[in-house]
């Protein structure tokens, strides 16, 4: 599962998954850096990822949903980094020295 640690390699990685996912199904090139907040649940001590939504994504009712739901398995530990990782590869087309797994 993965496991998040405030890591600036994860953030990357974390931001490229979620921008690469959103034009992949939107067909947009949105920037996505206020968007969410990598922060530590209180109860748990884990870091997730908060959303921190804008105007520019609650306007847009299914790209707050799809965006919602991305934040949620990976908070929930439903994708490993490696499934992250393969996503973007899929979708990035597969250049490999852009998207390197993260141990």
């Amino acid at each position: 599962m993965l496991k998040m640690t405030p890591n600036p390699e994860i953030k990357k990685m974390i931001k490229k998954y979620l921008t690469i996912s959103v034009k992949s199904q939107f067909d947009l090139d949105i920037n996505l850096e206020k968007e969410y907040a990598l922060t530590e649940n209180l109860v748990s001590k884990k870091t997730i990822i908060a959303p921190t939504f804008t105007k520019k994504i609650l306007s847009r009712p299914g790209l707050k949903l799809f965006l919602t739901s991305i934040i949620t398995e990976i908070n929930n530990e439903k994708c490993s980094m490696e499934f992250i990782v393969n996503k973007i590869k899929s979708l990035h087309g597969k250049d490999s020295q852009s998207v390197q797994l993260i141990s």
